[in-house]
């Protein structure tokens, strides 16, 4: 488990793509953090989650999986060290661009979003898992969070990404749910990292 986690941390901090994702997330949260609180917070919901789904599809993309399954056959143990390799990462990512926020006096509002970044992360994982082509996922969730949140649950009902905004900006029921959605996106995703990789 610790060779597959530090192959997957050296991976994400040493592939240009990676880590400049990284770089432009903490750069642009602590930005946000100048206009609000609120908007430092969905900023870095989103960063979270697409960052983290991002570096995940990367290695169906790029076909490094199969290096990385032939040297740990154990899929699930893959999966595992991509969370919590992710989780880490986002939470890092995101307490080092909050310095705004903490510096305005919204401890309250960066302590809510720190809680929900490290499921967040295992969320985006967990899709990328699923959907192995980002554009596919990002292009898939926008028409959902459009179609289906906005117009029939009018942003507040406790539906996956819907939950996730408020339950990171300090709701606690809404971040209970969200992480239903986790466990429920993170269940199918233990079934589809054992597809063939042709099939992504």
């Amino acid at each position: 488990m610790t060779r597959v986690v530090l192959s997957e941390m050296y991976r994400t901090l040493t592939v240009r793509s990676a880590w400049l994702s990284m770089t432009c997330y903490a750069t642009l949260g602590i930005a946000t953090g100048w206009f609000s609180a609120q908007f430092w917070t969905l900023f870095i919901s989103i960063g979270a989650f697409a960052v983290t789904a991002v570096t995940t599809a990367q290695h169906y993309q790029h076909r490094t999986a199969v290096l990385l399954f032939l040297g740990q056959p154990n899929r699930l143990l893959v999966l595992a060290a991509q969370c919590l390799v992710g989780a880490v990462l986002a939470l890092v990512t995101a307490t080092v661009s909050g310095v705004i926020v903490i510096g305005q006096g919204d401890g309250d509002v960066f302590r809510y979003t720190l809680t929900a970044v490290p499921l967040i992360a295992v969320f985006g994982v967990a899709n990328a898992t699923l959907v192995r082509r980002p554009t596919w996922l990002f292009a898939g969730w926008a028409l959902w969070m459009i179609a289906v949140e906005g117009v029939i649950g009018k942003f507040q009902s406790r539906l996956p990404l819907s939950s996730m905004l408020i339950g990171a900006s300090g709701n606690p029921a809404y971040l209970l749910a969200f992480a239903g959605w986790t466990a429920l996106f993170l269940a199918a995703a233990i079934w589809s990292i054992r597809r063939d990789l042709a099939d992504g």
